[in-house]
């Protein structure tokens, strides 16, 4: 049977741990070949001996990077099939009177700023491979208001910038789609010192839902993978989300 990426080429963001290195592995076992990006060094030792994966060190932050993530896919594949921006970090729930600028600027600048640039970079790409499909990763907070407000108008902008790609992008034959994942279980979610009072209140409404409070990072690269295949050709800014019904509590 044929792999539903076999021979497409892709970037995908936060691929040495969580839902990126889900989202690398199932690219990897569908046939793909993949750049994939982190600013954490391990992100060589993970992928190292893996043929299909071009491992790179980054920062989405910083311009330059994402410049050579483009001169590396272009070196590397010569041509580019889309991008998983699945980098970012959580504003650990701080509420309005605790977020400071620097917080409300570093989420903005990872999880809003990031995407936007790195589409900037990587859409000449595929524009000039014919089309390409592009998911980005949203959050259960984008759909709720019970997230801090940085992370939250984070994540509800990436929204907005997914829907007018999707819209401006379409006569190119490029795709672009956001997946709201729930709670998943990785460092993102479980890690770092939450604001007590908020993450408390948090904690209580996911648990009176009557679903599972966490689900896995190959739940959400599986999502992944079915968009950016040619099973997915007609959907283009769809916003789906993964949550085990979260959302519709």
């Amino acid at each position: 049977m044929s792999k539903k990426l076999e021979n497409k080429v892709f970037l995908i963001t936060g691929a040495a741990s969580g839902m990126g290195k889900a989202t690398v592995t199932k690219f990897e076992a569908e046939g793909a070949y993949i750049v994939a990006v982190d600013r954490n060094t391990s992100v060589i030792e993970v992928w190292d001996g893996h043929d299909q994966i071009t491992p790179l060190i980054a920062d989405v932050t910083k311009l330059d990077d994402i410049k050579n993530m483009a001169k590396t896919v272009k070196e590397t594949y010569g041509h580019l099939d889309g991008v998983c921006n699945i980098a970012g970090i959580n504003d650990l729930s701080y509420p309005l009177l605790e977020t400071d600028d620097e917080r409300w600027d570093n989420v903005m600048n990872i999880d809003l700023k990031a995407p936007f640039r790195i589409l900037r970079e990587m859409m000449p790409l595929m524009i000039e491979n014919g089309g390409g499909s592009i998911v980005n990763i949203g959050s259960y907070a984008a759909l709720r208001g019970n997230h801090g407000p940085s992370y939250t108008a984070a994540k509800a902008g990436l929204e907005g910038l997914t829907r007018s790609i999707a819209f401006s992008f379409a006569k190119n034959n490029i795709r672009c789609n956001i997946v709201h994942p729930g709670g998943c279980a990785t460092n993102l979610t479980l890690g770092g010192q939450k604001y007590h009072e908020a993450q408390a209140s948090l904690s209580n409404l996911i648990k009176a839902m009557p679903v599972k409070s966490f689900g896995q990072p190959e739940e959400i690269a599986n999502i992944c993978a079915f968009l950016c295949s040619d099973e997915a050709t007609w959907i283009n800014g769809a916003v789906i989300s993964v949550d085990g019904g979260m959302s519709a509590c």
